[in-house]
């Protein structure tokens, strides 16, 4: 049984994956695109194998959290950052609860699965994106006709998570055994 809390070596890799997360929201936002917010199909996938990764890796309850927590610090102190500064932390975090929460309930045996990783890839942007959406129209005056929130908006950053959830094992199998090899090599 793992330790309930977390060890350097976590947090060492939790902060690495948070600056990882928000750098690719950050750098994609940069891609010039036809239509706002299109850099989301590079940044929600991407987004969502690092998180789903590292709570695969750290295998405690509170790592999605953290990371995720890490990572909206990160992007609302990097120039470039949101146009609602104050609101990415939350939305993010949400995210990170969300993923923790549901594999905390979730049977050992399902936990494993790329079903299960799929699904958390699928529901754990919901939260931040309604919380992103009254934001938007409460401060920004953005009013977007909900069908179009929900179509839009909503089910395209579920079924690009999902699929990044769907295909996290495959890319953690061969993440591991460089991980632990770099760990080992720094404690010779």
């Amino acid at each position: 049984m793992k330790e309930p809390y977390f060890s350097s070596k976590d947090l060492a890799l939790m902060a690495i994956f948070a600056s990882l997360s928000s750098l690719v929201g950050l750098t994609t936002a940069f891609i010039p695109a036809p239509l706002p917010g299109l850099y989301g199909v590079i940044a929600i996938p991407v987004g969502t194998i690092i998180v789903l990764t590292i709570r695969a890796i750290v295998g405690k309850t509170g790592a999605a959290t953290f990371t995720q927590f890490v990572s909206g610090v990160i992007s609302t102190i990097l120039p470039g950052g949101p146009p609602v500064i104050w609101i990415i932390i939350p939305s993010w975090v949400l995210g990170g609860v969300v993923i923790d929460l549901f594999f905390h309930v979730t049977h050992k045996e399902i936990q494993d699965s790329r079903v299960a990783d799929g699904i958390a890839g699928l529901i754990y942007n919901i939260p931040g994106d309604i919380l992103l959406y009254w934001a938007f129209m409460m401060f920004l005056g953005w009013a977007w006709s909900l069908p179009l929130f929900l179509y839009g908006f909503l089910a395209i950053h579920a079924i690009l998570g999902g699929l990044a959830g769907v295909y996290m094992p495959s890319l953690l199998n061969k993440l591991t055994p460089v991980v632990d090899m770099a760990f080992e090599r720094s404690k010779q």
